[in-house]
């Protein structure tokens, strides 16, 4: 990846260069963490057959899913200069989807680490609704930020690509294949290891905002 052209940063346009790239570089470590986790995550839960509850899954659960929203929040800096109007929905959907979803899984282990591990009670209707559009809110960002970064042409398509369909084969083949979640780690946090190779090979642009190579569209 060739990087654009430098040009000279003072004052704000310097401090939003060097901000932009923390950002990324935080978020590019949390996306390999994220992956990480979610590994072990798929050992613990594969340890016993069936639906495992508990502190130690619930916690596991909570860590990822944070460091994913991180791992977004980064993911969605640096390719926010070559974010058309998909880009910047799909960004959105999926930060708010897992910040949301973080929220809950934090209440849920909490809720078990209060019990002592004790199984919970089928939560009423409406937090009911509310968790089912978490999910909902969270796949489809999943599902269309690997696309909006197929299309944006800043990471390598295959990132979003592998992102892409190891999502898919969690959502439809969990019950059939194992190690979907696992997968699925693999892929964000191969993505979160080409940002942090992009940005180490960008420059500024003159927004202030990590330097991009000319998109392939804006996505």
């Amino acid at each position: 990846m060739a990087a654009v052209s430098q040009v000279d940063l003072t004052g704000t346009a310097r401090w939003k260069w060097t901000a932009s790239v923390a950002l990324v570089r935080t978020g590019g470590v949390a996306a390999v963490l994220a992956g990480v986790v979610m590994g072990v995550h798929e050992w613990w839960d594969d340890r016993v057959p069936g639906v495992q509850e508990g502190v130690v899954p619930s916690s596991l659960h909570a860590t990822w899913v944070g460091l994913m929203f991180v791992g977004f929040l980064g993911l969605s800096a640096l390719q926010r200069p070559a974010f058309g109007r998909f880009g910047r929905v799909a960004s959105r959907l999926a930060v708010a989807g897992t910040g949301c979803l973080f929220v809950l899984a934090l209440n849920e282990t909490w809720n078990f680490a209060r019990s002592h591990g004790a199984p919970q009670a089928d939560p009423p209707l409406p937090v009911m609704v509310v968790l089912f559009v978490v999910i909902g809110c969270y796949v489809a960002g999943l599902m269309l930020f690997s696309i909006a970064t197929i299309r944006a042409g800043v990471l390598p398509r295959a990132a979003g690509i592998f992102l892409l369909v190891s999502v898919l084969l969690k959502i439809f083949a969990s019950g059939v294949l194992p190690g979907t979640l696992a997968l699925m780690g693999v892929a964000f946090a191969a993505m979160g290891l080409t940002a942090l190779r992009a940005v180490g090979s960008t420059g500024p642009s003159r927004q202030g905002e990590p330097g991009t190579v000319e998109p392939r569209a804006k996505a």
